[in-house]
């Protein structure tokens, strides 16, 4: 379940502040209705944790559903989110070397593009790491999956971001 958890966390789901003196959090999940098998299957797998019902998010094409609060999830928190904002832990190696965590990364924040029959790439949204974060996240996935991996600059809503980027000589090691 630990790897699914952080699957998330890298990508879109988000872990509450603490509140008051508590060391505790909650993991936020969301995702857009066409999606909503992927989510039914979060939701069953994270269920040991405790999870509310999956509802659609009103005004919005989105379900989602919340863990129950517990200290390990805190852990997490205080790993990802030290300042408030989240970041790429210094051990993300420890953490990031399951491959259920990198599927679950990769159905949150990832994308394939193919635009040719030999071209084609896997990337992941990383627009809210930082630069070194990215290199981080890149060698990680160097060392503990053995990909080849490029950070690349892109402007998003005005701003310079990054993500990670596998080059098409990994492409049948990662999707195999």
């Amino acid at each position: 379940m630990r790897s699914i958890v952080v699957g998330l966390i890298l990508g879109d789901g988000h872990l509450t502040p603490f509140v008051g003196n508590s060391r505790r959090s909650r993991l936020e999940v969301k995702g857009d209705d066409k999606y909503l098998q992927y989510l039914k299957w979060l939701h069953q797998e994270l269920s040991p944790l405790g999870v509310s019902e999956l509802k659609p998010k009103k005004n919005y094409h989105q379900h989602r559903f919340y863990t129950k609060t517990t200290e390990e999830l805190g852990k997490l928190r205080q790993l990802f989110y030290p300042s408030g904002l989240k970041i790429v832990p210094a051990d993300i190696k420890q953490l990031l070397k399951d491959k259920l965590t990198l599927a679950v990364w990769y159905q949150d924040d990832g994308t394939l593009d193919c635009r040719r029959k030999e071209h084609y790439n896997a990337l992941f949204a990383t627009h809210c790491f930082s630069h070194s974060d990215c290199q981080l996240l890149a060698r990680t996935l160097q060392d503990n999956f053995n990909l080849d991996v490029r950070v690349c600059k892109c402007r998003m809503r005005g701003k310079l971001r990054f993500r990670l980027y596998i080059t098409s000589k990994s492409m049948e090691h990662f999707i195999g």
